[in-house]
């Protein structure tokens, strides 16, 4: 499961002195130049020079994940460009803020050993010049680390907390690498990412968005790497972030698709960044199930689904779920239940708190009127074609160079203001 989601409480806030005001989650005037003003917050001095240079710089991003829209550099095939994956999500953020991106496939077989080789190919065309040096990598990937594992590796010592790592990088990277034991493969994914560190290349990482948690991703434990935490619609840090002492830099998180002459645009229609892409499967739904009293479409998961016990999801058990699960609308906390979130998880109370009930298999969620009706509207302000809510560190870490905390809302010729 990948959801794009999740939206905040819509509150009304003014930002004195950035050239611009947020009032009621729309953005009004102009912000300032890309670099010079940013949205992002800095919880330390090297992080933040490494964000303002980057974003200053005229280098394109290079964006490492999983794409159907844009075309990846290392793959000669071009995309089908008919659905939107997870990382073309990311790069549309990029392009939304900075003058060029680069994305980066990575092995969809995802593992330890699999992203050490994605990142000594992405380190070897760039050391080549088959990559253009970038101005920063930017990935929503998260290599989870569970404290408990680590300070079982290091017996006798104080157990650390999420809190403690910022401080104790070293020890932690230490006790998960078996002190840089070669054939352990976190070491070669600290060795990797030397590289890109050793060419002036900092990478910023999605923290994950599983907190309030004991888990922190490994990938930032490394010399150059910048954990970012998600920056609520609030402008408040949020709560699911996972590891916040170990957060380096906060950007916002927030973002919606929304659709637009020519494609779909995550900046309010100021420009369109995902050119031609469509996403046919949510504007049904929308079109579907938005006015329908929620009592007369809710379907109930099915009570086989509680032997599956609260495991982490996978693709296994999302085979399962599509055999057992028939499409529609289910009560948010059961859904999630379903795809196996524990419900103390940080995933798990962001969706609940977004709205009650929410469709299989799309993900979207559904507000819910005083009357019991089904409303999908994520931004609070009835624009018109928003189609997808996006809310997490994975949206944090490709915003570092927003310079406000919302786009502009994109406006249509006769529609609702």
């Amino acid at each position: 499961m990948t959801p794009l989601m999740r939206q905040s409480v819509v509150c009304a806030i003014v930002v004195a002195g950035l050239g611009f005001a947020v009032l009621g989650g729309l953005v009004v005037g102009e912000a300032r130049e890309t670099g010079h003003t940013m949205a992002s917050r800095f919880k330390r001095p090297d992080a933040e020079r490494a964000a303002r240079a980057a974003c200053a710089s005229r280098a394109p991003f290079v964006v490492l994940d999983t794409f159907a829209h844009f075309r990846p550099v290392n793959i000669d095939d071009a995309p089908a460009r008919r659905g939107v994956q997870h990382g073309d999500v990311v790069a549309a953020i990029v392009e939304a803020n900075h003058p060029g991106t680069l994305v980066y496939q990575t092995d969809p077989i995802f593992n330890v050993s699999t992203l050490a080789a994605d990142f000594g190919r992405l380190a070897s065309d760039i050391e080549a010049g088959r990559v253009a040096k970038p101005a920063a990598i930017v990935s929503s990937i998260v290599l989870p680390v569970d404290l408990a594992h680590v300070n079982a590796a290091r017996a006798g010592a104080k157990p650390l907390r999420s809190s403690d790592v910022a401080a104790h990088r070293a020890d932690v990277l230490d006790a998960l690498t078996d002190g840089k034991n070669p054939e352990n493969p976190y070491t070669e994914i600290d060795r990797q990412i030397g590289r890109l560190s050793a060419a002036g290349v900092p990478v910023f990482v999605a923290a994950g968005n599983s907190g309030p948690d004991e888990t922190v991703n490994a990938l930032a434990l490394s010399d150059g790497v910048y954990a970012v935490g998600a920056l609520d619609r609030d402008g408040t840090e949020a709560a699911y972030t996972s590891a916040a002492g170990f957060v380096s830099v906060w950007s916002p998180g927030f973002v919606v698709l929304t659709e637009a002459p020519g494609g779909l645009s995550v900046s309010g229609g100021r420009k369109v960044e995902l050119k031609g892409a469509d996403i046919p499967e949510q504007r049904a739904v929308i079109a579907r199930f938005s006015g329908k009293r929620a009592a007369d479409v809710v379907l109930r998961t099915p009570a086989e689904l509680g032997y599956l016990g609260d495991v982490a999801p996978s693709r296994q058990r999302n085979r399962h779920l599509a055999k057992m699960l028939r499409p529609g609308v289910y009560r948010t906390e059961h859904l999630m239940a379903a795809y196996g979130y524990a419900s103390g998880s940080g995933t798990f109370a962001r969706a609940v708190a977004d709205g009650p009930y929410m469709h299989f298999p799309s993900d979207t969620i559904f507000r819910a009127t005083a009357d019991g009706v089904l409303d999908f509207d994520p931004i609070g302000d009835r624009s018109e074609g928003q189609l997808e809510v996006a809310d997490a560190t994975s949206f944090a870490a490709p915003n570092i160079c927003a310079t406000a905390l919302f786009q502009p809302r994109l406006a249509y010729a006769g529609g609702r203001n």
